[in-house]
């Protein structure tokens, strides 16, 4: 084997001081755990994409997780690109001994997939896995102890080994070894192969990118040293940079795990990758494409198989897909100049647009308008926007941050009012279409709730009278496009909704065309000649003033890729019967700058002026910037599309994926929602709502008024309750909600300050303080592990997303901790409020003695050491997407975000008399997220948004209800006492026994009571009125004295 490389980095030396050598262990601990998370997804995809192959994975995965299908999508193409690298290596005529090396293989189990998919291929190969000691010894016991894998390994010659070889066979190798230990790597595999005579191909998948930039370039360097090798590198890269929303929140996502990835900070983009193996010494580079780029090639991926995929599980995560893909890249470095025979020809980088094209790029303006105090739009993504009237525009249905809405959200201008009639609304829905028939009618069409659950209904919206349903569409469909039009009917002109293609519950692509009328209702139209295939994810758009005559462009075809026939026009008439006449406008496109892509999926055709906007979605390649995803199209002889120059008002980009969009004037675009599950790393939302402009506009912003409107069951009467009110006055329809005060935000600095705080007996979230490691480490997976699969707990289960105390709507259920989280994973609405492990019913629960195995990761920061004086509890809270009801502890406490966001919503103590708390009891009978009960008009509600890392000081008395934001949460909660005197004798085990002084009134108010016996009851209740007023009135005082 060669020798020349560099020389290993500081970091790889053995001789390091305790304290450095203690935090490598921890990161290298943390980067192992990434291994752990991995393989449950890969066994994921296996069970359900590969039923054929064994079960490879059973010996490394505990038990078997269904992942959601994104994240199955997304390690399918992880693992079929992978294949395909080796296959194509192993098929390669050379008439050397094949060698496949895995860089960090974890427990990937690559060999026993070759031996068994393609047997003639891998006979004459070996596989070499290399990874940590420690993790390579984990591996062998596994294989060892599983049938499946040692008999596959007993076929190939299984003969004795030496530590660092684990495991030694004629056909495969398993050698423990740190990847900075380059001069152990090369001893190795110089004692096992010839140089001269092997070709040897590396696999490295997301395994480089954790190791020091230094270290991993030693390696690259290394390894092209050799005569006859090729380097396959799969790993996260940034096309965009690391402003773009799902880059954040990658970036941010792996932060957190305390595995940051390093590759990206040096070369973040796929051309710099190329250039750094290039100046390494290897040769050539036959491919270096991003995995959604490869998604779309018909011969790295054949059609029929991307389609086979549909048939597995219903999918419709497509953006969502394709931005994941996207920040993934597929590199093979090879020591040849040549590419070899069946290799991929290398991709050239875009190349920057040159000084002409930029300075005759139009410019265009994106600006944030910040939600006014005390208001907020919902979050939501693949709803559907339209205008109510010029001033006032509506995003409806969509999916939320927990489930899918039925609700409307208004953005007002000026002294606009418009507002939503009550009655019947539709259904929850996302990827439905709404459009505007007129300035106070819209028409809403299909939608889904899952991607096999498509909806027919359709439903009239007027300002005069609400939602109102009319003639449903068959076949139900989502993900198709509208538009409205006038066409000749009757000797007159009618205005009328035309809608094409989209997708069905049986995952059918529609290809009809319908046309919506007043009168007629649905009726399908005819087409001549040539026209375009089906498709769903287009956008339509009519060309200026003529409503008849318009542009269709993009979308996905069956097979999963973004369609080549990129703009057609489509123009309806009357002869004599409705007819649709159809031109491929795709040759006639001339795009400054000619790559430019233009056809796109999920992307929204909007009138700018004398242009049309085609806004946001994903392209068929790789992900766009800003420019990119706003281009400006021209119709006419020749189709001109630019990508404009664009300017940003805030410094975060919007996420132009699942957002609503209204053309409210010739040269104004408001956006509202959207955002991205990003894969498993979290959720990226837009904030707020966007206003595009020309250069020279003023954009004027919003207020933002929200309704919220429920589907009203037969015989029940519903009005709408608005979420928040915006500026000016309130709406008629809004006289529930009262207004709502943020919990404030602070630090503290001393001990002292948080005495004051307790003093004070008001909320507040704490910022900056340090609670342990816990808010990296506890994933689902992690906490699964730590605390012990088959651990038994007891949790709330429950059908609804509220839980109610009232009708205990909820049950308590026995599971194990592995059924729970991977419950939780999945969306199961189940909560955990952890009790004592010993005697639950007597003693309080304490996370170091219930959770000895995680508490260490946890721990209370020492400006809040005065708790530990006074401690009572701290239980651990692990909850899914459902809401606790509402409730009051007596002790006072700190609840601790360590994972996910969660929304609280706080009511102080003297809001008690209008919350419906039994005598004796700590929890209301009110839902207060749904109540329409007068009573809440005159409460005082307070919001606490919390994030992982904050701390929320919660002082006695204050009710309190509370819901995650992101599908799950955990957090912990440490109870204290904070009074010298006052609690009553006996247990407390929950912290919310009330005081002495209260249960020694409550049998006062008995005797007073049996005191009356006798009187008649028109005199008795004169005296207690008499009496409960006195105590009414000495309690306000009171409680005006303690503010």
């Amino acid at each position: 084997m060669a020798t020349t490389r560099k020389k290993p980095s500081k970091g790889a030396k053995p001789h390091r001081k305790l304290t450095m050598h203690s935090s490598q262990a921890k990161t290298d601990d943390s980067i192992m755990g990434t291994n752990d998370s991995s393989i449950v997804s890969k066994r994921s995809v296996s069970k359900l994409y590969l039923p054929s192959d064994p079960d490879f994975y059973e010996p490394f995965v505990q038990k078997f997780v269904r992942r959601n299908p994104l994240i199955n999508r997304g390690y399918w193409l992880r693992m079929h690109a992978i294949e395909q690298v080796v296959k194509r290596f192993l098929q390669e005529p050379s008439g050397k001994s094949k060698v496949v090396v895995n860089l960090g293989c974890g427990y990937d189990p690559l060999p026993f997939q070759f031996w068994h998919r393609h047997p003639s291929l891998s006979k004459d190969a070996t596989f070499v896995d290399v990874d940590y000691p420690q993790l390579i010894g984990r591996k062998r016991d596994r294989i060892l102890t599983n049938n499946v894998l040692r008999d596959a390994l007993i076929e190939t010659n299984l003969r004795p080994a030496a530590l660092p070889v684990f495991l030694r066979s004629n056909r495969y190798l398993a050698l423990g070894c740190d990847l900075r230990e380059l001069e152990l790597l090369e001893k190795l595999l110089k004692a096992e192969f010839d140089d001269a005579t092997c070709s040897i191909l590396f696999v490295a998948e997301v395994s480089l990118t954790y190791m020091p930039q230094t270290d991993s370039d030693a390696l690259i360097q290394w390894a092209g040293t050799l005569q006859d090798a090729r380097f396959c590198l799969l790993e996260q890269y940034l096309p965009q940079g690391s402003d773009h929303p799902f880059a954040q929140t990658m970036l941010k996502h792996f932060e957190k795990l305390q595995t940051p990835i390093h590759a990206v900070k040096t070369y973040p983009l796929l051309r710099q990758q190329g250039v750094r193996f290039l100046e390494a010494g290897w040769s050539s580079l036959p491919l270096a494409r991003n995995l959604w780029d490869l998604w779309s090639d018909n011969d790295f991926t054949p059609p029929e198989l991307r389609h086979h995929l549909d048939t597995v599980e219903p999918f419709d995560e497509w953006e969502e897909f394709a931005l994941f893909a996207g920040h993934y890249f597929l590199l093979v470095a090879s020591t040849h100049k040549t590419a070899l025979p069946g290799a991929v020809n290398p991709q050239t980088p875009e190349e920057e647009s040159t000084d002409a094209e930029n300075a005759l790029a139009p410019s265009i303006v994106i600006t944030r308008h910040p939600s006014a105090a005390g208001t907020s739009l919902q979050p939501r993504r693949f709803g559907a926007a339209f205008a109510l009237d010029p001033d006032c525009i509506a995003y409806n249905g969509g999916q939320g941050p927990q489930q899918r809405l039925e609700s409307t959200d208004l953005l007002s201008r000026g002294d606009a009012r418009a507002c939503i009639q009550p009655g019947p609304s539709p259904q929850a829905r996302i990827c439905h279409s709404i459009t505007s028939l007129n300035s106070s009618e819209a028409l809403l069409v299909g939608g889904r709730k899952s991607p096999s659950q498509a909806l027919a209904d359709c439903w009239l919206m007027s300002n005069n009278s609400g939602w109102q349903p009319v003639q449903d569409l068959a076949p139900a469909r989502f993900r198709h496009c509208s538009v409205q039009v006038t066409v000749p009917i009757s000797a007159s002109e009618t205005v009328g909704v035309l809608v094409f293609g989209g997708k069905s519950s049986s995952g059918a692509v529609l290809d009809d065309w319908c046309l919506w009328t007043p009168n007629h209702g649905w009726q399908k139209i005819s087409q001549d000649g040539p026209r375009p295939a089906g498709r769903f994810g287009a956008t339509i758009c009519t060309i200026r003033d003529e409503k008849s005559r318009g542009l269709l462009v993009g979308g996905m075809d069956a097979y999963g890729t973004v369609v080549a026939d990129y703009v057609w026009e489509w123009q309806v008439a009357a002869t004599p019967d409705l007819r649709l006449h159809f031109t491929d406008r795709t040759r006639d496109v001339n795009a400054v700058p000619a790559e430019v892509s233009y056809s796109r999926m999920g992307a929204q055709l909007l009138h700018f002026g004398n242009q049309l906007l085609l806004l946001g979605g994903v392209a068929g390649k790789d992900i766009g910037d800003l420019a990119s995803n706003s281009l400006l199209i021209s119709p006419g002889t020749t189709i001109n599309i630019q990508r404009p120059d664009v300017s940003v008002s805030d410094a975060s980009w919007p996420l132009l994926v699942g957002t609503g969009a209204v053309a409210v004037s010739d040269g104004e675009i408001i956006v509202a929602g959207g955002g991205a599950v990003c894969f498993s790393m979290g959720s990226f939302w837009n904030q707020d709502h966007y206003s595009i402009t020309r250069e020279d506009a003023i954009p004027q912003p919003r207020s933002c008024r929200v309704s919220q409107l429920e589907t009203v069951r037969e015989g029940h009467t519903l009005k709408p309750t608005p979420r928040l009110n915006g500026t000016g006055r309130a709406a008629r329809t809004t006289p529930h909600d009262p207004k709502t005060r943020p919990v404030p935000r602070i630090r503290v600095e001393s001990t002292d300050t948080f005495a004051e705080l307790i003093a004070a007996s008001k909320p507040a979230i704490i910022e900056g303080l340090d609670i342990g490691p816990c808010t990296g480490l506890w994933s689902l997976e992690y906490l699964k592990n730590k605390i012990g699969s088959d651990r038994e707990i007891v949790v709330h289960e429950c059908e609804s997303d509220r839980m109610t105390f009232k009708d205990k709507n909820f049950q308590y259920v026995k599971k194990t901790t592995g059924d729970f989280l991977d419950g939780i994973a999945q969306g199961a609405k189940t909560y955990l409020r952890a009790v004592s492990s010993t005697q639950p019913n007597k003693h309080p629960t304490k996370l170091e003695e219930d959770f000895p195995t995680i508490a260490p990761d946890f721990k209370l920061p020492d400006m809040l050491s005065s708790i530990h004086d006074t401690y009572h509890s701290s239980p651990l809270r692990i909850s899914g997407p459902v809401s606790l009801w509402l409730h009051y502890d007596v002790l006072a406490n700190v609840l601790c975000q360590v994972k996910g966001t969660k929304t609280l919503r706080l009511y102080p103590p003297s809001d008690a008399k209008y919350l419906d708390f039994p005598p004796g009891g700590s929890s209301s009978n009110t839902n207060v997220l749904t109540s329409r009960d007068p009573k809440l008009r005159r409460t005082h509600p307070h919001i606490a948004a919390l994030k992982p890392g904050d701390v929320l000081f919660l002082p006695p008395m204050w009710a309190h209800t509370a819901t995650p934001e992101d599908g799950w949460s955990v957090a912990v909660n440490v109870f204290f006492r904070n009074l010298n005197a006052g609690y009553a004798a006996g247990k407390d085990v929950y912290g919310n026994r009330d005081l002495q002084a209260y249960e020694n009134g409550r049998r006062d108010v008995e005797r007073v009571v049996k005191a009356f016996k006798g009187v008649p009851d028109d005199m008795a209740q004169f005296y207690m009125d008499r009496l409960a007023a006195e105590l009414q009135e000495t309690a306000e005082k009171r409680g005006r004295q303690g503010r």
